[in-house]
């Protein structure tokens, strides 16, 4: 008989793809993408150009990038009550074109997802008496 636990394969597979996402999302913001500069606070902030990752201005953004798995659901972005704009980083704003850092990081990874992911399917699976 062939017997799979679908529940524990799919916590372990959305975390491992979670994993993954992250690690990338953050690799991402360490590219420069040169579009406008702005004087912030006394300080130029290169601001990216439309269609790349968003710049890393002061690290607060990279810092919320995360995953939650709920009843086998995953989550994945950045953000939290004090930095509430990754939203519109990755969608877009009235006039300011979108800066997708989780979309593209989804598409960077597809197969090595894909991969992982069929490894944890065929290592789940346990043949008994």
């Amino acid at each position: 008989m062939l017997k799979f636990d679908f529940d524990r394969f799919a916590n372990k597979a959305l975390n491992t793809i979670g994993d993954v996402l992250v690690e990338q999302a953050q690799d991402n913001m360490q590219e420069v993408s040169f579009g406008r500069t702005y004087i912030i606070g006394g300080k130029a902030h290169i601001a990216s150009k439309a269609g790349d990752t968003a710049n890393n201005q002061s690290g607060a953004l990279s810092k919320t990038i995360r995953y939650e798995v709920k009843s086998k659901i995953m989550e994945f972005g950045a953000g939290n009550e004090e930095i509430d704009y990754a939203k519109f980083l990755e969608e877009g704003a009235g006039k300011m074109d979108s800066r997708p850092n989780y979309t593209k990081s989804i598409i960077q990874n597809e197969r090595d997802i894909n991969s992982k992911v069929e490894k944890l399917f065929i290592d789940g699976l346990r043949f008994t008496k």
